[in-house]
């Protein structure tokens, strides 16, 4: 079975590794073939990097065409919040035949059960400027009962870059300090049990820089990274018998991955998976991976 990851970036390679974990530890009566398809079109042009709403539809359009003609994968994942609420457009109606998924429906759905556990539970979505323009996912938890005055979204315009070329934290710790109390700003203070939800794949490298920061302000706070969940639905997908199928990972780009954003997935993804670190070391270029620009 083929299976497509893609995320505009790196950020969706956590989903990747995880995925690699878990099939390392339990093997599947199948093989299993893993294409992580890098959607951004240059280093410092992704899909956040564009002028308008238009320009995204239209290039995601042209990405996906060009998977389906040159990879056909089984099953696409849209490992990358910005990119999973733009498929949701009926732009894209011509594509559902394809088997896509994407980490949206994850995420809303365990926010959801996190809040029938607890009524009181205040959620602060933290995500990139055109996932937050969106605004799905305050829309789907108010849809399904979570008061407006529990809902809080904040873009983290820059957080990507800093959590891929620095894997210390610093970068991204300190625009945490800028991020964090403009979300509880917004909240009012009015929150004693918070749950922060990290609405780009990216995050979750970080996720220990959001505890340090939210701890730091509030008594009662939990994180939750979605990127781990997203395995889960990958995996309903597939023939849960165990057996002794291969695995294989390949990581596709159109351009270059710059040596200091392999240095930071190094730190972060290594030791859990290392044919994952490989292929991105070993990164295939197709400069017709995003279609005709």
């Amino acid at each position: 079975m083929r299976i497509g990851i893609t995320d505009s970036g790196v950020g969706g390679l956590s989903v990747c590794a995880e995925l690699e974990a878990r099939l390392s530890q339990s093997p599947l009566n199948q093989d299993i073939e893993v294409l992580y398809l890098n959607a951004a079109i240059e280093d410092d042009y992704a899909y956040n990097s564009m002028p308008d709403r238009r320009t995204r539809l239209q290039a995601f359009d042209r990405f996906l065409h060009s998977v389906r003609d040159k990879y056909q994968p089984d099953l696409l994942f849209i490992a990358c919040n910005t990119l999973s609420v733009l498929f949701r457009d009926p732009y894209f109606d011509h594509h559902r035949h394809v088997h896509i998924e994407g980490i949206v429906g994850t995420g809303v759905r365990e926010m959801l059960r996190a809040f029938e556990r607890q009524r009181d539970l205040s959620f602060i979505i933290f995500a990139s400027p055109a996932t937050i323009e969106e605004g799905v996912y305050g829309k789907r938890l108010k849809s399904h009962g979570v008061p407006d005055q529990q809902v809080c979204e904040q873009a983290c315009p820059g957080l990507p870059d800093a959590i891929s070329n620095d894997s210390s934290g610093r970068l991204a710790s300190e625009l945490l300090e800028k991020f964090v109390p403009a979300a509880l700003q917004k909240l009012g203070g009015r929150a004693e049990n918070v749950l922060a939800f990290l609405g780009c794949t990216h995050y979750g490298y970080q996720a220990v820089q959001f505890e340090l920061a939210l701890h730091a302000q509030l008594p009662k706070v939990t994180v939750m990274n979605p990127n781990l969940k997203a395995v889960d639905t990958i995996l309903s997908n597939l023939d849960n018998q165990a057996g002794s199928g291969d695995l294989t990972i390949n990581f596709i780009s159109r351009y270059a991955i710059p040596p200091v954003v392999i240095k930071s997935l190094s730190a972060y993804i290594g030791v859990k998976a290392p044919a994952t670190l490989a292929a991105l070391k070993n990164f295939t270029l197709e400069p017709e991976l995003c279609g005709e620009l």
